[in-house]
């Protein structure tokens, strides 16, 4: 086993929160270590700020473009690129790059990362805008397909599981499921991270304490969660339904008691996607906006814990890159 000293800041936090804690994760005050900050001293001190598309940025009035002086670390990068694989741009507190790395460590791609210096305004390089127009985090570059570049998390998962091809465990052939994959793809996207980054932001970052700005983001992040824990919750019904025997059916017996109550159940399917893999390094910092997962969304709770323990998961959570 590698024993190297993991360089996610993000797993840091992670490892902070104890799934086998019966009273839940974080307190709610911030007080626990590695949040979003890029020296896991706490979440205010280099100035960083989770933005509503999930990536972090620093606080304005404190980035200094790169100037002539600066060596531009991508141009150098660029000049001499792996001969293959997959280049991954990512920062080492950013969940939607780490959700970039999990697909890839679970496909068996082989990959580098290259974390950007957001103290130094790296991601608006012209050498990095040129790969992402947009200027955030994640992109990846494709080195076995002509430096082909892709960047928005959402959008690098499918072509990933493309690049696989027919085989890919985290996709499907059949037409009706790749839209569902997709739909929970853009769902977890559009709406949940934006929302716990916005939770984040207004009751760790932003300048003022606004209230309702924190209860607002906080309960429509609640929304979210119930919406994915009837979904799973559905699904376990399904399987026990199926699997157990007729006592469950004819509803003499709690579901509770089926062999099939701890089973994983999956939100497509009955296997694991990039569908579910997207939530995952999100999931795990709900606490420090006060959401406790095994309490409140059981289903939610019981899923992420399964794909916690999935080595793939914790290899990329630690920072680790290629077999």
């Amino acid at each position: 086993m590698d024993q190297r000293r993991p360089v996610s800041n993000l797993s840091t936090a992670l490892a902070s929160i104890n799934l086998h804690d019966q009273n839940g994760g974080g307190n709610g005050n911030g007080s626990q270590g590695g949040q979003f900050s890029n020296d896991g001293q706490g979440p205010h001190r280099d100035g960083f700020n989770v933005r509503p598309d999930g990536g972090l940025g620093r606080n304005s009035g404190q980035m200094n473009d790169l100037t002539p002086q600066t060596i531009d670390r991508i141009a150098e990068y660029r000049k001499h690129p792996p001969a293959e694989g997959i280049s991954l741009f990512s920062h080492r507190s950013a969940p939607n790059g780490f959700k970039v790395a999990v697909v890839l460590a679970e496909l068996g791609i082989k990959f580098k990362t290259f974390y950007l210096d957001l103290k130094k305004n790296e991601q608006r390089s012209p050498y990095y805008v040129s790969i992402n127009p947009n200027a955030r985090i994640p992109a990846i570059i494709d080195h076995d397909n002509g430096d082909h570049s892709v960047w928005e998390s959402g959008a690098i998962l499918i072509y990933l599981c493309q690049k696989v091809g027919p085989d890919c465990s985290l996709w499907s052939e059949d037409y009706s499921e790749q839209s569902m994959i997709t739909s929970w793809l853009f769902f977890q996207a559009s709406g949940h991270a934006p929302m716990v980054g916005q939770a984040l932001h207004f009751r760790y970052f932003h300048p003022e304490n606004i209230t309702s700005a924190i209860e607002r983001y906080t309960s429509e992040v609640r929304r979210i969660y119930s919406v994915v824990e009837m979904r799973l919750a559905e699904k376990r019904e399904q399987l026990i339904m199926e699997m157990d025997d007729d006592s469950f059916a004819l509803g003499t017996s709690a579901l509770s008691e089926s062999k099939y109550f701890d089973e994983p159940v999956w939100l497509v399917g009955n296997r694991i996607t990039i569908a579910d893999l997207s939530f995952v390094t999100w999931n795990h910092v709900v606490d420090r906006i006060g959401i406790n997962l095994r309490s409140e969304f059981p289903e939610v709770y019981k899923w992420t814990k399964a794909m916690m323990e999935r080595p793939a998961v914790i290899r990329a959570l630690s920072g680790l890159e290629s077999n």
